[in-house]
């Protein structure tokens, strides 16, 4: 992960922090954070569409790195069965790629939606607010 996307998430977790420890946030500091946590949130799923690049293409690699070592056994006269089972041993490193690049775009998307969320939450807490503003100016 680039330094900027760590101090893109550090931003949106000191947002989602502050929002949670503040019990009665005025509608425009609730405006400002909102405003902040979504320009932060697109930012951030760049990121998330490029860990999922990465995933597919360490999947990618392993499936073809997987087929050419088939392959190469079977043309030694491996059994096709046994030859199967010694690509997929052999391609262990690339599938430890794999599994690591998908982690960390599963880990990216689920920040990604609880953050929407939480901006979603932030929408509605200011329209709340404004509603209860009009009221109190209209008695």
């Amino acid at each position: 992960m680039t330094p900027d996307f760590e101090k893109i998430i550090n931003r949106i977790t000191e947002i989602v922090q502050w929002y949670g420890k503040n019990n009665n946030p005025t509608p425009d500091t609730l405006m400002d954070a909102y405003k902040k946590i979504t320009g932060y949130l697109w930012y951030f799923a760049e990121h998330v569409a490029s860990t999922k690049g990465e995933y597919n293409q360490a999947y990618f690699m392993r499936k073809i790195e997987t087929i050419r070592e088939k392959d190469r056994l079977v043309k030694m006269k491996m059994a096709v069965n046994k030859a199967d089972i010694e690509a997929m041993l052999s391609t262990e490193d690339q599938f430890m790629i794999e599994i690591e690049a998908e982690t960390i775009a599963y880990k990216a998307d689920l920040l990604l939606k609880q953050g929407n969320k939480v901006a979603d939450c932030m929408r509605t807490h200011i329209s709340l607010l404004k509603t209860e503003k009009d009221q109190t100016e209209n008695r």
